[in-house]
């Protein structure tokens, strides 16, 4: 019995032994940065993801090459990481606890979460809270340590921002609207070609009056026909290709408060004035000069990163060891 019962625990033990080693094997150290290491678990996690949908858009025989190169990205960002948390610590930039839960309360009031909501939704992506406070306390670290080494230090001149400007006017440029006031006056199915003409001529005497500066109001009330009567001929605000070609050349041309003259649609005659213009102008500098000192100083700032953590890597002792 005792025999048996030894035997039992010794086959025990080798199972266990067996584990272990299996483990050691699945799990070994890939990278070594610095003085710390990435192991095998930690490139699994971070890029399972991503493996997982190579694998359901890719065709088999792209899979393998595609997963490779996806494991060498990961793996890059994998240790841009390990460097900046050794630089965060290394020039003793601190993040709080309650700066993490202030950037989570933020998520959650935008996307209407409670915690539980949050939990859910990180579960569903195989995350754990936990880990998702570490990554936020991490990002936010990052950040600190890009805007003390690097935004912090860049200079944008007035004469940059000027010049930012001139050459991309069109970014501050709202799109052409008109809101337009009509009076319609439609064809009528089976109308004769002499109505038509009569119906012309009322047209372009009632064209004639606003023009002498009739109250336009008054005029749609009295003759308009259209749908947009009742609200005193108002149709509202169009951009450019929203109304039809005719109607368009027209009136966008038109200042404000000017009448166009009698346009001639499929569906009838129209006159068309314009009540309001806005957009189409770019907006003046002193309005985005700040906009344009965050697009400068962002992309400046990006270039000077990448740079900074270039530098910072080619200082640093890293091995790769993935095959």
């Amino acid at each position: 019995m005792f025999r048996k019962l030894l035997a039992i625990l010794i086959l025990g033990w080798m199972l266990l032994a067996a584990e272990a080693a299996a483990a050691q094997v699945i799990d070994r150290i890939i990278a070594l940065v610095n003085d710390e290491v990435i192991f095998l678990s930690e490139l699994d996690e971070a890029g399972r993801l991503l493996f997982e949908q190579i694998r359901r858009s890719t065709l088999p025989e792209e899979t393998e090459e595609k997963i490779k190169k996806a494991r060498r990205e990961v793996l890059n960002q994998l240790i841009e990481d390990k460097l900046l948390e050794q630089e965060i610590r290394n020039r003793r930039i601190e993040v709080s606890d309650r700066d993490v839960d202030q950037v989570i309360d933020e998520v959650m009031k935008k996307n209407h979460f409670t915690e539980n909501d949050l939990k859910k939704a990180l579960a569903k992506e195989g995350l754990t809270y936990s880990a998702y406070r570490q990554r936020v306390k991490l990002d936010l670290g990052k950040m600190r340590l890009v805007n003390r080494e690097i935004k912090s230090k860049v200079v944008v001149k007035e004469e940059d921002l000027r010049k930012y400007y001139r050459q991309h006017l069109r970014e501050f440029t709202e799109p052409l609207e008109v809101k337009l006031q009509q009076i319609f006056l439609p064809h009528v199915p089976g109308m004769s070609s002499k109505e038509s003409d009569a119906l012309k001529r009322l047209a372009q005497a009632i064209g004639e009056r606003a023009g002498r500066g009739e109250d336009f109001g008054e005029l749609v009330q009295r003759y308009s026909k259209g749908p947009e009567t009742a609200e005193g001929g108002v149709l509202g605000y169009f951009k450019k290709g929203e109304l039809m070609p005719e109607l368009e050349e027209a009136t966008f041309h038109l200042k404000r408060g000017e009448i166009s003259e009698i346009v001639q649609t499929p569906q009838g005659f129209h006159i068309l004035r314009v009540l309001d213009r806005k957009g189409g102008e770019p907006k003046p500098f002193a309005e985005v000069q700040h906009r344009i000192r965050e697009q400068i100083t962002q992309t400046e700032g990006m270039k000077q990163f990448e740079e900074w953590l270039k530098t910072l890597k080619s200082k640093a002792y890293i091995e790769i060891r993935l095959s």
